[in-house]
């Protein structure tokens, strides 16, 4: 499968008007569908996406878990948790729904796209920026009413057989964070790191020294970062993307994998991949550990990894796969 079809293929998520049915409780046995992205609220409720239009929460640090009533069969594959206690997922053709009231009740948002959104990020309860497929970025001011499309910097560096079939507004964008509600980055295809200082109103090409897919991107403030991608890559700044350095994943026997999030809180790190490829820090991200997870998760992919403020963490992936972290330490819960 090409690096570009990657999350077009598993993407198939759009979202339909439901009506207040109450969320209702549900067995983590009968969460079996894949698992794209997760949050987390100031309170610290869980919001988890995937596959068949389902949207899980926990109160409880995933010891009891609800289902949203949305009446969808399509896939979510990006979630936003705001402060306010609004929650807002984006998929399929630029649709985009939100809640206002923890779940219990949707509205449709018009982005005025129609290309996928892969992920976004709120820096604040009203600023908002969406990324996806052939160089899509939308900006929203408030809280998700109104759309921007954003357009790309025209001197994105390409590999030069790439530049040659594909334009810099064709890339796709698959990862997106900020750190305030002025500084945030974007990782992409082809070793494309974005970086702005307006809140998303422009944005600049950084050098990521790499060409291959970046899926995932985070920063644990505006000078250090990482971003990680196909191949096991493994990039590390301390300038704020000025430079980007590739940091040593430990090597194993067998194929090299992708990897597809990290996340940075403190002394706690951690990144995951495909095929159960689980990497830890304890030092703040300036080495890594790999993880032998058991052998039945060798054949599970871990999509994305949310620490809250304490620094625990929730892990998501294939197969309503869930983990929990607290501090270096992991646990699978198990169906």
């Amino acid at each position: 499968m090409t690096n570009r079809g990657f999350w077009s293929l598993v993407a198939l998520f759009l979202l339909s008007f439901t009506g207040p049915a109450l969320a209702a409780p549900v067995k983590l046995a009968d969460i079996r569908q894949n698992l794209f992205s997760t949050c987390t609220h100031p309170d610290g409720q869980r919001w988890i996406v995937g596959e068949l239009g389902r949207v899980y929460s926990t109160k409880d640090n995933g010891e009891t878990f609800e289902r949203a009533p949305l009446e969808t069969r399509e896939a979510f594959l990006s979630v936003a948790c705001l402060t306010n206690g609004t929650l807002i997922v984006a998929g399929q053709y630029g649709r985009a729904m939100r809640s206002r009231d923890r779940g219990q009740t949707w509205e449709k948002l018009e982005t005025g796209s129609d290309q996928n959104i892969l992920a976004m990020a709120f820096p604040t309860d009203q600023l908002g920026i969406t990324v996806g497929d052939y160089g899509t970025i939308l900006r929203t001011t408030d809280g998700g009413d109104t759309w921007a499309k954003i357009s790309l910097p025209t001197d994105i560096p390409l590999p030069e057989d790439i530049a040659e079939i594909i334009q810099p507004g064709d890339v796709l964008l698959y990862g997106i964070t900020f750190t305030d509600a002025d500084h945030g980055w974007i990782a992409g295809e082809f070793g494309v790191i974005l970086a702005t200082v307006d809140g998303g109103q422009t944005w600049v090409a950084q050098p990521s020294t790499v060409e291959t897919t970046l899926f995932g991107i985070s920063f644990a403030d505006n000078q250090h970062g990482w971003a990680v991608g196909i191949e096991e890559v493994l990039l590390h700044t301390t300038d704020g993307g000025l430079t980007w350095s590739p940091q040593s994943v430990p090597a194993r026997a067998g194929f090299v994998l992708a990897l597809y999030n990290i996340a940075v809180r403190g002394n706690i790190g951690w990144a995951v991949g495909d095929s159960g490829l689980l990497l830890r820090s304890t030092n703040g991200g300036t080495s890594w550990e790999r993880v032998n997870l058991p052998i039945e998760l060798a054949a599970n992919w871990l999509r994305d990894i949310n620490l809250n403020q304490s620094g625990d963490g929730l892990i998501i992936g294939g197969t309503g796969l869930i983990m929990v972290t607290h501090g270096e330490e992991y646990r699978q819960l198990i169906h």
